[in-house]
C-alpha cells in the first residue's frame, strides 16, 4: 500500500520540520494520523523522503526528515499555459488539472475580451490556486509544484515569447495550422508556452500581434471549448507528444 503523502519546503541537512496548518490539518484530522505514523514528504523542488510523526503541540506536527532523494516525474519539455481567468469555480479546476498534467508554470492573464480580472496585489485568488496546486502534487504523485505567476496583461507576456522553443497561440479562426505537423516539426524544444484566450475569443488586434511575436496559431478541433477546456487540451497535447 502506497504512504500518504504531504508537502513541506524542507532541505537537505535538515533533521525534523513543523508542517504548516494546513497540511497539519490533513494528517491529523483527514488521515488521522499521528505520533509514529509514516509518510512521504516531498518539498517542491523535485525530492521527497519517508518521514515519521514525532511531536504534536499546539496544533502542529512535527515530522522526523529520512533520507532525501531526488525523484523526477517531470516532463523533460517545460510546458507554460497562458489563460484567460475563468469565471467562479471553474478557475480552480483549470488549475487543479493543468498541475495535474504535468504544466510546469499557469500565467493567468488580461485579454481585451477577458470577462474576469484580478486587481494588481489582490492574491486571494492566486493564494488559492497555489493551495490547489500542492494538493495536486500530493495526489499526482509530483514532486514539483505548478508555479502560479502574477496576473499580467497579454502585450506584457507577448514581448517575452522569444524565451520559449515554441509558442502556441490556440484558436478556432481559419488561419490555423496543422497542430501535428507543428509539434513534428519542434521535436527537440526546451520550454513551450501555450496561449488560451477568454471566452470571447481573441481580437483581431491580439491576433496580429501574436502572429508578428511568432507565435503559431493551432486548432484543438471543430468545436467551442471553454477556457479551462482548451487549456487542459492543450496540456494534454503537449504532455503525451512530449513524453519521456
Amino acid at each position: 500500500m502506497s504512504l500518504n503523502r504531504f508537502y513541506a519546503p524542507f532541505h537537505s541537512g535538515l533533521q525534523d520540520i513543523w508542517l504548516d496548518k494546513a497540511e497539519t490539518h490533513h494528517l491529523q484530522h483527514v488521515k488521522r494520523m499521528g505520533i509514529g505514523d509514516m509518510f512521504v514528504l516531498f518539498n517542491g523542488e523535485g525530492e521527497e523522503c519517508d518521514a515519521k510523526v514525532i511531536e504534536v503541540k499546539g496544533g502542529r506536527v512535527r515530522v522526523e526528515i529520512g533520507r532525501i532523494k531526488a525523484i523526477s516525474r517531470e516532463s523533460k519539455v517545460r510546458i507554460d499555459i497562458a489563460f484567460a481567468i475563468p469565471k467562479g469555480r471553474y478557475s480552480q479546476f483549470l488549475v487543479q488539472k493543468c498541475a495535474e498534467l504535468g504544466v510546469q508554470r499557469l500565467i493567468p492573464l488580461h485579454y481585451e475580451r477577458s470577462a474576469v480580472r484580478i486587481k494588481s496585489g489582490c492574491s486571494d485568488k492566486i493564494e488559492k490556486w497555489k493551495r490547489v496546486v500542492i494538493e495536486t502534487s500530493k495526489q499526482c504523485g509530483r514532486n514539483m509544484i505548478t508555479e502560479i505567476a502574477a496576473v499580467e496583461n497579454f502585450d506584457t507576456l507577448l514581448k517575452r515569447v522569444s524565451d520559449y522553443d515554441l509558442s502556441l497561440f490556440a484558436c478556432s479562426q481559419s488561419e490555423t495550422n496543422d497542430f501535428k505537423n507543428i509539434l513534428k516539426e519542434h521535436q527537440k524544444v526546451n520550454n513551450i508556452i501555450g496561449f488560451v484566450g477568454p471566452e470571447g475569443g481573441f481580437t483581431t488586434n491580439e491576433m496580429r500581434m501574436a502572429k508578428e511575436a511568432g507565435c503559431q496559431f493551432v486548432s484543438l478541433g471543430e468545436q467551442i471549448l471553454r477556457v479551462e477546456t482548451a487549456a487542459i487540451a492543450i496540456s494534454s497535447i503537449l504532455a503525451y507528444h512530449y513524453l519521456n
